[in-house]
């Protein structure tokens, strides 16, 4: 079997083609950018002599690149996706580039797609705080309220399960939590915001919902199979997750000072109404950084179940506990090597 991993070099990716290799996949085709990093599949390419790793180089915002990608591979998965920047930018990189992927599916008659999407996309603003969300909540009804990245993420969503309704493919949707791990975000956007040097955080009480980098992945390869991982949607989320208090007290233990100001959530609501106001007023002098859509929905205190993952016999490999050690101490040594670097220059 051949299988196809866009954004393969990125955080999530290069886990999964990792993953991928230790699990017996022999064919992994690697959708990569031309201006990638690929050293790390690279090194997996050494340790995994076994498994044929290759690449395709181009772009999803074109057709024809994501023909050729798709040529000859029986399972997809799609990681790619625009985190930040313009409009725009992310519109095209998340939405446009899958209508493109998904063109190439079709055509060539892929038998199994897996979209890693994202919890952002539930409509949880109107429920109350003390819901778990389950995959039978809807997608959010007015995703542009929140942010960019969220409205792309559920306009992409949209378009893959169009295309399932109109063609033949089997399609697994894993909305994850928030990835974390070693070399990827160490203060996730649900504890709070920085503004300069000064970290806001909202609330404190709420369980945080996170999914540890290669935790997450081990879901991703496991969606590939058929018959025990029966195709729909899926949350990708760990056990025994800590509140923002709880993870702020270990990165304060492994990493060290951190100037943050809590807000309660009454407060912090109570702000959004007032800067949201003031953005309109001052047609867009200061930037949206709260709105009281957006509070609701990341930080009102919803948790998240992962009991239909669980169902398909996925289970979690690293213990939370030992996840976030692993990441705050690899931030905390990366951050004293690059002083020391900075320092010596």
């Amino acid at each position: 079997m051949t299988v196809l991993v866009t954004g393969a070099s990125g955080f999530l990716g290069s886990r999964v083609v990792r993953q991928l290799c230790a699990s017996g996949f022999r064919r992994i085709r690697c959708f990569v950018r031309p201006n990638s990093d690929v050293s790390a599949l690279e090194r997996l390419r050494d340790r995994y002599p076994a498994s044929c790793i290759e690449y395709v180089v181009g772009n999803l915002l074109s057709l024809p690149d994501a023909i050729r990608a798709t040529r000859r591979i029986e399972v997809v998965y799609h990681l790619a996706a625009e985190m930040h920047g313009v409009p725009a930018t992310v519109f095209a990189n998340t939405v446009v580039a899958s209508r493109n992927l998904l063109e190439g599916i079709v055509q060539h008659g892929v038998s199994r797609v897996v979209l890693v999407g994202s919890i952002a996309t539930y409509g949880v603003a109107h429920l109350p705080r003390t819901v778990s969300v389950t995959e039978e909540i809807g997608l959010d009804a007015d995703p542009e309220k929140r942010d960019v990245y969220c409205f792309a993420k559920v306009q992409q969503e949209l378009l893959f399960q169009s295309y399932r309704r109109d063609h033949v493919f089997e399609l697994v949707v894993l909305r994850s939590g928030v990835i974390y791990g070693e070399g990827g975000n160490i203060l996730p956007s649900r504890i709070g915001f920085h503004v300069g040097p000064l970290f806001f955080q909202i609330d404190g009480h709420n369980r945080l919902p996170l999914t540890y980098v290669e935790n997450c992945a081990s879901a991703v390869v496991l969606a590939a199979q058929g018959g025990t991982f029966p195709e729909g949607i899926y949350n990708v989320v760990d056990d025994d997750l800590p509140t923002s208090t709880e993870y702020l007290r270990q990165y304060r233990f492994h990493v060290g000072k951190l100037s943050s100001v809590r807000l309660p959530l009454f407060l912090a609501d109570f702000l959004s109404k007032g800067i949201e106001r003031y953005h309109t007023c001052s047609k867009a002098q200061i930037p949206l950084v709260l709105t009281p859509y957006r509070v609701r929905s990341s930080w009102k205190g919803h948790t998240y179940s992962n009991a239909k993952l669980k169902s398909t016999g996925w289970q979690q490999a690293v213990p939370t506990q030992e996840a976030i050690s692993r990441s705050l101490k690899h931030f905390s040594l990366h951050r004293s090597s690059s002083f020391e670097t900075d320092r010596l220059h």
